[in-house]
């Protein structure tokens, strides 16, 4: 690894990374250690997985009766739908962005389904690299280790930019345009929110960052796995679209989403990515004689529908091209049912069912904020997803050790701030002497969340 200066007194750039050695990551050693990766530990409640970064709260009924109906009749379970994935559902989160965007995207843009969110930042990375000649990559803030892994495994190299601005990891506009400047970097990752930290760029700023990388030429990957419609007030969606649009940027900008996390699916794999028809093509080619899986298409199809229905309800109607719209309710006999949305009962229950997830979230993130203190010296903001990172003392400064011990004496499965960092001197830099950021997950049901945070509050009441 090669060193880079700091662009900037208020932020810190990593070491540019062209190679990591997994099975020494902290991460790693941790998972090895706690043994997450057994489920049925979790269902037996004898780890406390309060780090997991996993939605584990209930479904939308729409998903879980279309499950039902995928296991009476199994014809989705033996179907092939081609390499982009079903006609529907790639039509439905077009319909979808556009509704949080509140008015038709203006560029020519297309979807293709992806297996989670992780196969399309893959996707978006081999592109990248293979078609538009990119070799380096800019990470904004603290990133979970997939995406460190995907950018080596396409051939990239990359750099991690920090701000120094105590209590914060999201780099600002201008924190940013000095990291690449000083990197060469010819992409810019970014996740809206930011997991681990659940920081969220204001609509201002992220339009500064579309217009520092339109100067320059810079691509920009956004992974905006936890994006939403306003489901609940704590929630702030991010206008990405209508900032792409001022600044004509969609040809260099892919976007990568998953339904999978947003609701509570995540064994579903489901996810799209979004980009310029050449990227759509190039998915296509690369996944020649593979494709998406079908279970549950139906109530993934009506999620999305619905979704953009209640958007559109809250911007007052409008939203979505006509010619899109009449698209989605064009293809067959099942969308057009799923778009006469206003007149069943069903979507009145996603409403409700959506503001009792996000509910559930928002008490488990208060729960956290009155239990921890005075062990919690800080923590950051849940602008919208469910983690965030809150800052605890910790008896072993070494946060292998720190992991190790939590679990051994409470079985508390934790993921510390340097598991999210490919530079670990970042994750040090960040961290006050003799105290940890941790990842919180406040997407559990509420039993389970107290239990977690009890069982951290009674180690830190011992130790701390």
């Amino acid at each position: 690894m090669t060193t880079n200066h700091q662009p900037s007194a208020s932020a810190r750039v990593g070491q540019e990374v062209a190679e990591i050695s997994w099975n020494e990551s902290l991460i790693h050693q941790l998972e090895i250690h706690h043994n997450t990766v057994d489920y049925s530990s979790y269902q037996g409640g004898t780890v406390h997985m309060i780090s997991s970064g996993v939605n584990y709260l209930r479904p939308p009924s729409v998903i879980l009766r279309s499950i039902a109906e995928d296991a009476r009749d199994w014809k989705y379970i033996n179907c092939y739908c081609g390499p982009i994935g079903e006609s529907i559902l790639r039509s439905g989160a077009l319909v979808y962005e556009e509704s949080l965007k509140g008015s038709p995207l203006d560029a020519p843009v297309d979807t293709a389904l992806t297996v989670g969110a992780a196969e399309g930042v893959r996707l978006s990375f081999d592109f990248l690299h293979r078609v538009r000649r990119a070799e380096k990559v800019l990470v904004a803030g603290p990133q979970y280790s997939i995406v460190h892994q995907t950018i080596l495994s396409a051939g990239l190299t990359f750099l991690e930019v920090f701000t120094d601005r105590e209590g914060v990891f999201l780099p600002s506009p201008a924190e940013i345009e000095a990291a690449l400047d000083t990197s060469g970097a010819t992409v810019l990752f970014l996740t809206e929110p930011n997991n681990p930290s659940g920081e969220q760029h204001s609509e201002a700023e992220f339009d500064e960052i579309v217009g520092i990388l339109k100067q320059r030429g810079t691509h920009l990957v956004l992974d905006k796995v936890s994006a939403d419609f306003a489901a609940h007030p704590d929630i702030r969606v991010l206008n990405y679209g209508a900032a792409l649009d001022r600044h004509d940027y969609w040809d260099r900008t892919l976007v990568v989403d998953g339904l999978a996390k947003r609701r509570a699916v995540s064994g579903l794999r489901f996810g799209y990515a979004m980009g310029s028809p050449e990227f759509v093509e190039f998915i296509e080619n690369q996944r020649f004689g593979g494709c998406p899986p079908l279970v549950a298409v139906s109530g993934i199809a009506r999620d999305l529908a619905y979704s953009a229905h209640l958007r559109r309800e809250q911007l007052g109607g409008g939203g979505v091209s006509e010619a899109l719209w009449q698209r989605f309710k064009g293809l067959n006999d099942a969308s057009r049912e799923l778009l006469a949305v206003s007149d069943t009962s069903e979507v009145e229950e996603y409403r409700l069912e959506l503001r009792d997830m996000y509910q559930t979230i928002a008490d488990n993130r208060r729960l956290a904020q009155e239990t921890l203190p005075p062990w919690q010296l800080a923590a950051t903001p849940l602008h919208a997803g469910f983690n965030y990172l809150a800052c605890i003392p910790g008896s072993d400064a070494d946060p292998l050790a720190f992991g190790r011990r939590l679990y051994d004496e409470s079985r508390v499965s934790c993921f510390p701030l340097a598991c999210f960092t490919a530079d670990t001197e970042l994750a040090a830099a960040k961290s006050p002497e003799g105290a940890h950021w941790l990842r919180i997950t406040c997407a559990s049901d509420r039993p389970v969340f107290e239990a977690q945070v009890e069982a951290l509050r009674t180690f830190l009441a011992a130790h701390a």
